[in-house]
């Protein structure tokens, strides 16, 4: 299939091993073969040895939760670095910040001046900053304002950050961007096996479950957009181990539910906890 000729496949290759960690975004209400698209890529790059943040910035169809890597869809992009601000305290009155590691335990020590008292527990702010990706893959966008929340994002999308664009039809308001679109594709999960073949990654038998789910789902089960490389990826997929129906849909999970409630320790969402001072030598 000579479809993709026109894609720069080699500045793609230079893209990723260049990259260390990578952010995978899908649009707004992401259809199924966005996100089998988006999952699939996700799973070829940590066997890459990549490190893989993968965002949406709406929640996932409960049909989603039969794809392999799901779990690890986040609405947050930009959690590389934990932060920790004070609110309302004057910063002149902090003397030193330092850290400890008591019995395996992570502790920061924050030191007021003499005469000065620390920030209370009210005034602490947790939150989270930087984008967790040398190069953002943007996945079955129509533009960039599909992207909700995430378009306005101007760490995702400083002039240092490297974007490629994969999907099966054009993308509008992108600057400077290394587009891997292919229109002829009945789906995005197409596109994606074709340029993992170009690439020469390996497609293992969870991606291929995943984009052979993707393939069915955005070709509305072979019915429509379909050419002659659509069933020759299919039967490809077939040939490396795909499983014609992925995983079951846990019925009592919603669809709603944050991946962060969901995965969040008990301890967090407790009572807060009185936490007892302790000597530091």
């Amino acid at each position: 299939a000579t479809h993709m000729q026109n894609i720069d496949i080699d500045s793609f290759k230079k893209l990723v091993s260049e990259a260390k960690t990578v952010c995978v975004l899908m649009p707004e209400n992401p259809s199924l073969d966005a996100v089998a698209a988006a999952t699939s890529i996700s799973l070829m790059l940590e066997t890459l040895g990549k490190d893989v943040t993968i965002a949406s910035p709406s929640p996932m169809l409960v049909e989603a939760n039969r794809l392999v890597g799901v779990q690890k869809v986040t609405d947050l992009p930009d959690n590389k670095n934990l932060t920790i601000s004070f609110q309302d305290y004057d910063a002149t009155q902090i003397e030193k910040v330092s850290y400890n590691i008591e019995e395996g335990k992570f502790m920061l020590v924050v030191a007021p001046k003499a005469g000065t008292t620390a920030p209370n527990k009210d005034q602490v702010i947790v939150g989270y900053k930087g984008v967790a990706g040398d190069l953002i893959i943007v996945v079955g966008a129509v533009s960039r304002n599909s992207l909700g929340k995430f378009a306005q994002n101007q760490e995702l999308f400083s002039a240092n950050t490297k974007v490629a664009l994969i999907g099966n039809t054009p993308a509008e308001g992108f600057q400077n961007v290394t587009e891997l679109i292919n229109p002829q594709g009945s789906s995005v999960s197409e596109v994606v096996y074709e340029l993992a073949e170009k690439a020469g990654v390996k497609v293992n038998p969870d991606v291929a479950t995943n984009l052979f789910f993707g393939l069915r789902a955005g070709s509305d089960n072979f019915q429509k957009n379909i050419t002659a490389n659509t069933f020759a990826t299919a039967s490809k997929l077939l040939t490396e181990g795909a499983r014609l129906e992925p995983l079951n849909v846990p019925q009592a999970q919603s669809a709603m539910q944050t991946p962060q409630a969901a995965q969040a320790p008990a301890e967090w969402t407790e009572e807060p906890k009185v936490y007892k001072g302790t000597t530091l030598t």
